[in-house]
């Protein structure tokens, strides 16, 4: 292999590192952002809503946005399930 053809190996290498450290660092951040939104929803369930508040309060606008229409989801369904068994 001549020192091009290492220069240039080495060179995929680096970057193929880099967009997997960077695809891992994206799945870490959402894990955090849905651990996080399950912390506040087991606040919420136990009734302690300033704590709800301040685990709501780490994660970013677009995730609240998410966040918001997921428990609208869940709480229509939750509704249905009661109501299919009553």
């Amino acid at each position: 292999m001549s020192s091009d053809e290492q220069r240039k190996a080495g060179e995929d290498f680096a970057a193929a590192l880099g967009e997997a450290a960077k695809k891992l660092q994206q799945g870490l951040e959402n894990t955090g952002h849905i651990l996080t939104a399950q912390g506040a929803m087991g606040w919420v369930y136990r009734g302690d809503l300033p704590k709800a508040r301040q685990a709501l309060g780490k994660l970013p606008v677009d995730k609240l946005a998410e966040l918001s229409a997921v428990a609208a989801a869940l709480s229509s369904l939750a509704d249905e399930v009661a109501a299919a068994k009553s």
